[in-house]
């Protein structure tokens, strides 16, 4: 009965990647689908993991014998999300610790980290919650401004980059976007996995651009993110950090034509109106029936 219930969690979490695939959910730009959809199947099969361990392999359930090798099966699982979530809390640690020894330089009265390389790159990393900073003090707030940037923008157009670091900062998203990448990287087999990240990814930097547009004209950010990007479409360096929210990316159309038409811009997330997540511990519901 433990492996039927494996079973069937995995198999909802490919439905529910495969319907994410509609027409009519891939045409939507909101937080609650994009988030429903991409982490929903994840939390499904590891909840259903986190059951079957708890309930043990001997007893039985509904009269069908629990056996070994579901519970093999669910230590599996849960060790190798512990594992890859080990894995890249050290890799990120590596990387803010290189970052926090970069020089820092007051910039428009903001401290920032200065990266030494032509590549016109902005972005913002560390989990910070007001001044605390969280999981380790190694992941301070940076805000961290390449050489290249600041050679290339304009003190307003810097502003309107320095202000859009800033609303990432204000949604917490490093911390948002470490866990969601995390749970990318544990999934990598599930369908439809990459455009939903991309779409989720898309929402950040227009929920970011939408905050800095309240305190910067929005043009001056539309037209920063057209000069960064064709400086940067000219090097052959890029910098790549995928958990630090990088001020470029390449859906750069809708960003501005979301910034242009600021009515049409996507909801910001509603934690409320999250209350789907409960259907994750579905599994759990299952363990008074194990004897």
């Amino acid at each position: 009965m433990h492996f039927l219930v494996m079973i069937i969690a995995t198999i909802l979490a490919y439905l529910i990647r495969i319907i994410s695939q509609q027409n009519y959910f891939q045409k939507k730009q909101n937080w609650n689908i994009s988030l429903f959809f991409f982490i929903v199947p994840v939390l499904l099969v590891l909840m259903s993991s986190i059951a079957i361990v708890a309930m043990g392999y001997q007893g039985q359930m509904w009269g069908i014998k629990a056996t070994m090798i579901s519970y093999i099966l669910a230590w599996l699982c849960l060790s190798y999300a512990v594992i890859n979530l080990l894995i890249y809390y050290l890799e990120i640690k590596k990387i803010s610790t290189k970052i926090s020894q970069l020089s820092e330089e007051t910039i428009l009265n903001n401290k920032v980290k200065i990266l030494n390389t032509s590549f016109p790159y902005a972005g913002l990393m560390g989990f910070t919650k007001g001044n605390k900073k969280l999981l380790n003090p190694c992941f301070g707030s940076y805000l961290v401004l390449s050489k290249g940037l600041i050679e290339l923008l304009s003190k307003e157009h810097l502003q309107a980059v320095i202000s859009h670091e800033k609303a990432h900062q204000k949604h917490q998203d490093p911390l948002i976007f470490f866990c969601l990448s995390y749970c990318k990287k544990i999934t990598f087999w599930l369908p439809n996995n990459e455009q939903l990240w991309n779409d989720l990814v898309l929402l950040r930097e227009l929920r970011a651009d939408k905050t800095a547009s309240k305190s910067v004209d929005f043009l001056l950010l539309a037209e920063s993110l057209l000069m960064v990007t064709q400086k940067a479409m000219e090097q052959k360096n890029p910098v790549d950090y995928e958990f630090i929210c990088p001020f470029m990316n390449s859906r750069l159309n809708e960003r501005i034509e979301a910034l242009i038409n600021q009515n049409d811009s996507p909801e910001i997330i509603i934690w409320h109106q999250l209350s789907w997540i409960i259907v994750v511990f579905i599994p759990f519901l299952i363990i008074p029936f194990h004897q």
